[in-house]
């Protein structure tokens, strides 16, 4: 069950969104990188006790929405625009037809994005974007796997923004489709990132050892997802349709 609560930061109101959890067994606040602001509670938290946390947490979470905003403020690392839609550094070009059925199609000269539904359209808009990210991230796992010396079980592409890359102990491979907005170096250090944590899952110094023997310049794709990655999770189909 979710409802909201007003907090005032920088002189503006923010509505913080309420969650009550069966599962939560804390109070837990969280930002995501498009600056929604959420209160995760244990069930029977009264809603006063809901207040006093976010009083209390109120100058962690106006940092929080400053640091955004700055980011925001920053150049930008994505090409954006109201006919560009960001893909691998650069963009393609957006062309829209407002009718029909949801579907994208890429030509010559850009992608296609079709729809009378707007929603629909952008759902159909990021499923070809998780396609292009798989494309992409199969042929560089095919690529780097065997030099580094590693066989994944399976590779997944989810809608991840707190982890570009995951590797499980089964040898699964999760990526984030944003993977696909990024760079192509960026998108190849993520991968040569997880396929070392499947001779090492941990982030000791013989990982980065690894990391460093088969992506020598891996500080500056690192540099790069720290400086955009917030822009590149903010991302959002229905922002740009």
């Amino acid at each position: 069950m979710s409802s909201s609560l007003p907090l005032r930061v920088d002189g503006r109101v923010v509505e913080v969104a309420l969650r009550r959890s069966p599962r939560a067994r804390m109070l837990r606040i969280t930002v995501d990188p498009r600056g929604n602001v959420t209160l995760v509670v244990p069930r029977r938290t009264t809603r006063s006790a809901a207040e006093l946390v976010l009083a209390e947490r109120a100058g962690w979470v106006q940092r929080q929405l400053r640091r955004i905003e700055a980011r925001r403020a920053a150049p930008r690392a994505l090409v954006r625009g109201p006919d560009l839609l960001p893909l691998a550094g650069g963009a393609l070009r957006l062309v829209r037809e407002a009718r029909g059925p949801a579907r994208v199609r890429q030509t010559a000269g850009g992608l296609v994005v079709a729809g009378e539904d707007r929603a629909a359209a952008a759902a159909a808009l990021e499923r070809w974007y998780r396609r292009e990210a798989r494309r992409r991230l199969e042929l560089a796992v095919a690529a780097y796997a065997p030099r580094v010396g590693a066989a994944p079980t399976r590779i997944a592409v989810r809608d991840q923004r707190t982890r570009w890359g995951s590797c499980s102990r089964s040898g699964t491979l999760s990526f984030s489709w944003r993977l696909a907005l990024a760079p192509p170096d960026v998108l190849d250090y993520v991968v040569v990132h997880e396929l070392c944590h499947l001779h090492e899952h941990s982030h000791r110094p013989r990982f980065w050892r690894l990391v460093e023997t088969h992506w020598p310049g891996w500080r500056s794709q690192a540099a790069w997802l720290r400086e955009h990655g917030e822009e590149v999770a903010a991302f959002a189909p229905q922002d740009v349709i």
